[in-house]
C-alpha cells in the first residue's frame, strides 16, 4: 500500500511538471492576443519556453520577478490540488506524514508561499495539513527528523502556530517537539548501543538537530535549549569516531545500512553540515575539519566531484 502511494504522488508530480512551461506558453497567448500579458518579446518568450521544455533546471532562464512569482503560485496550487485538496479523500495519502516524500512537503510549500505573499489562506492550507499528518498514529511515524518524521510534524507545526497567534497550540507542538528531544535513543553513543538509530540527516540523529535549529530559528534560541541538543551532538561524533576505528586517514565516518555514504542525505556531508552549526570543542572541530579534508583530497580528479560513498570508484551518481 505504501508503494502503491508513492506511486500515485510520482503520478502526480509528472503531471505537474510542465506547470512552467505551460505559465509562459499562456503568457505567451496573452501577449499575442493583446490580452495583458507580460511585456516580453516574442522571440524571448520562444527561447524560454525551448529552455524550460529541455532544459528545466537550466540556471540562465529569466523571468521577470512578477512572472516568476505568478509562475510558483500557479505550480504551488496545483500541488495543493493534488495532494491535499484532491487526495484529502484517499486516506492512503495520509499514510505518508513527511516533509520528504509526502503531505507535510505541502504544507512546507504552503508555508514557503505564505512567507513570501502574506496570503493568509496559504497559511490555512498549511494548518490544517499540519493538524492531519499530526493526527497519524504515532507508529507510522517512527523517525524523528525534520523530513521523514515527527521532528518535521512538530517543528512546522509549532511555527505556524506561531504565525497565526494561537499560543496554546504553539506550546502544545513545542512540548511534543521537546519529548522527542528526551528520548533516549537519540543521545546514546555506540558505546550504549546505539539504539539502532542512525546518525544521518535523513533518518537519524543530525535530521532531528536540523529539526531543532529549525524550530530555534523561527522561535528564538532556546526554544530547543542546549542541554538537550549538546548530548546528541556528542553522541553524533562519538559515533562517528567509532566508525573510523579502523581508518587513520579520516577521524569521523558513519555507516548506512552498512555503506560509507558522503552525501547530504545519509552521509557526511549532511551530518558534517549539521555539526558546523553548533558549539564544538577544539578536538571536535579538528576531527570535523580533518574529515572535511580528506574528503576534498579524495574527489575525482579529473571532474571535481565527491564519490556517492566510501572507495567508490565511478564518477556516477557523484556529489
Amino acid at each position: 500500500k505504501t508503494e502503491s502511494v508513492k506511486d500515485t504522488y510520482r503520478e502526480r508530480k509528472r503531471a505537474m511538471s510542465s506547470s512552467a512551461v505551460n505559465f509562459l506558453a499562456e503568457q505567451r497567448r496573452c501577449r499575442d492576443d493583446g490580452n495583458g500579458g507580460e511585456t516580453v518579446e516574442n522571440g524571448e518568450l520562444d527561447h524560454l519556453l525551448l529552455r524550460t521544455s529541455s532544459e528545466p533546471t537550466a540556471p540562465t532562464i529569466s523571468l521577470s520577478r512578477e512572472s516568476f512569482l505568478r509562475a510558483a503560485t500557479l505550480l504551488k496550487d496545483q500541488v495543493v490540488e493534488a495532494t491535499w485538496k484532491g487526495g484529502v479523500t484517499d486516506s492512503g495519502l495520509v499514510l505518508d506524514p513527511t516533509v520528504y516524500t509526502g503531505l507535510l512537503g505541502t504544507a512546507f510549500t504552503c508555508l514557503k508561499s505564505y512567507e513570501i505573499t502574506r496570503n493568509h489562506h496559504d497559511l490555512l492550507t498549511c494548518a490544517d495539513i499540519i493538524d492531519t499528518c499530526a493526527s497519524v498514529p504515532r507508529a507510522t511515524t517512527r523517525h524523528v527528523t525534520f523530513l521523514c518524521g515527527r521532528g518535521g510534524v512538530y517543528a512546522l507545526g509549532a511555527i505556524v502556530a506561531n504565525y497565526r497567534g494561537d499560543q496554546s497550540k504553539r506550546d502544545l507542538f513545542v512540548r511534543l517537539f521537546l519529548e522527542v528531544a528526551e528520548e533516549r535513543e537519540l543521545a546514546a553513543g555506540p558505546e550504549e548501543g546505539g539504539f539502532g538509530m542512525s546518525y544521518d540527516l535523513l533518518y537519524g540523529r543530525a535530521g532531528f538537530l536540523w529539526a531543532a535549529l529549525f524550530l530555534n530559528r523561527y522561535l528564538g534560541e532556546g526554544t530547543v535549549p542546549h542541554h538537550l541538543l549538546s548530548p546528541i551532538v556528542a553522541a553524533i561524533l562519538s559515533g562517528g569516531r567509532a566508525g573510523a576505528a579502523d581508518h587513520e586517514a579520516c577521524p569521523l565516518l558513519y555507516r548506512f545500512h552498512g555503506t560509507r555514504f558522503w552525501g547530504a542525505a545519509n552521509g557526511l556531508a549532511g551530518i558534517l553540515h549539521v555539526l558546523l552549526h553548533f558549539p564544538l570543542s577544539e578536538e571536535d572541530v579538528k576531527d570535523v575539519q580533518g574529515t572535511l579534508r580528506y574528503m576534498m583530497k579524495n574527489r575525482f580528479p579529473n571532474s571535481g566531484n565527491y564519490p556517492c560513498s566510501e572507495g567508490n570508484p565511478r564518477d556516477k551518481l557523484v556529489y
